[in-house]
């Protein structure tokens, strides 16, 4: 008897016989996988982009990028700086005008937190590398996931301008005009930058243009001091502003004229005296120098000279007082001009550095 196959031999298997996988099905799979791999890839770089497109110092690269470009009022739209009419600096006119601004900037650091960052940077002004510090605030976020940072206003320089002059004096900085206040001073806001300053006089005095210098963010100027000094025309006001003060005391009626450098002493007080008058015999010879606190300097080179006469009744009848020659200085300060000229303010008043006869 012949023995048939086993299920050991080749070409059998127990049970249901195995089918191999088609090729379609394979080539299923290895696409499903390689999507897969895709998908993370995708999903990485998606956050590694969101994340970087999101990160705290983009709005003060854009921020930044606007000041070098020259957009001002883009810049400070960006920074959420708020402006007045005394802000004449902060204009694109005005910044288009100043001279030595930053040209380049490089993030050094960013220190982020939940809701707050921090971002530092070197600003490229003038061939030098300043230093400079942003705040930011988290304001919601993106998609749920990234945060939207908000830049808070930084601190501006200011050009700070002291004028050696009247108050109300105007100042011209960058082509905008300013006025200075009590104290002869005005403050400007000002990005950084170096901006010429001048002071207008008008006819009476004028000062030598000067440069204020700003470097960076939130740093305080050096004050620019302007010094005036007065025209010929303002030679001529001071001058005539003075005769008429000395003139205004000769005019007075009494021995001793209120708010003037000279008087008369020695008048008997049972006398009656009548027909008082003062005689200029000579006028004083003065000196308009620099300003100081007061105005500008007025000194008595060569004083004058004033002689006072009177008509007197008394216990012992009738008779005429003299008095003099007597000292006339004119010493004091111009305060200013106006519309008739300068104002002569005196330093001496009855006779204070002066003897009365």
């Amino acid at each position: 008897m012949t023995a048939g196959p086993t299920a050991s031999a080749p070409g059998y298997a127990a049970g249901r016989p195995r089918r191999g996988l088609r090729k379609g099905a394979v080539i299923g799979i290895v696409a499903g996988a390689a999507a897969l791999v895709l998908l993370v890839v995708a999903g990485g770089i998606g956050w590694s982009v969101g994340s970087d497109s999101h990160s705290a110092d983009r709005p003060v690269q854009a921020f930044l990028q606007d000041v070098e470009g020259g957009r001002l009022t883009d810049a400070l739209d960006a920074a959420g700086i708020d402006r007045d009419d005394d802000d004449v600096l902060l204009t694109d006119a005005a910044y288009a005008q100043a001279n030595d601004k930053i040209t380049a900037h490089r993030i050094t650091s960013v220190d982020q937190g939940d809701d707050r960052a921090t971002v530092h940077a070197l600003l490229t002004q003038a061939g030098r590398s300043v230093p400079a510090t942003f705040e930011l605030e988290r304001t919601g976020t993106d998609w749920g996931v990234f945060p939207v940072w908000e830049l808070q206003p930084p601190s501006l320089g200011s050009v700070e301008v002291v004028v050696q002059g009247p108050t109300d004096s105007t100042v011209r900085v960058a082509g905008a005009e300013a006025t200075t206040g009590d104290l002869g001073a005005v403050a400007l806001r000002a990005f950084p930058g170096s901006y010429e300053v001048s002071s207008e006089g008008g006819k009476w005095f004028a000062a030598d243009a000067s440069t204020a210098a700003v470097r960076g963010f939130g740093t305080p100027g050096t004050p620019v001091v302007l010094a005036t000094t007065l025209t010929d025309a303002g030679q001529q006001a001071a001058t005539k502003a003075v005769d008429s003060w000395v003139d205004g005391c000769v005019a007075a009626q009494t021995a001793t004229p209120d708010g003037c450098s000279f008087y008369a002493y020695g008048e008997n007080p049972a006398n009656t005296y009548t027909n008082q008058k003062w005689t200029l015999d000579a006028r004083p010879s003065v000196g308009v120098g620099d300003w100081s606190s007061r105005g500008w300097l007025v000194e008595t080179r060569a004083p004058g000279s004033a002689t006072f006469t009177a008509e007197f009744t008394g216990p012992n009848g009738r008779g005429t007082a003299t008095a003099g020659p007597i000292d006339v200085n004119a010493s004091g300060w111009i305060t200013g001009f106006g519309d008739d000229g300068a104002t002569f303010v005196p330093a001496v008043a009855n006779g204070q550095t002066d003897s009365g006869s």
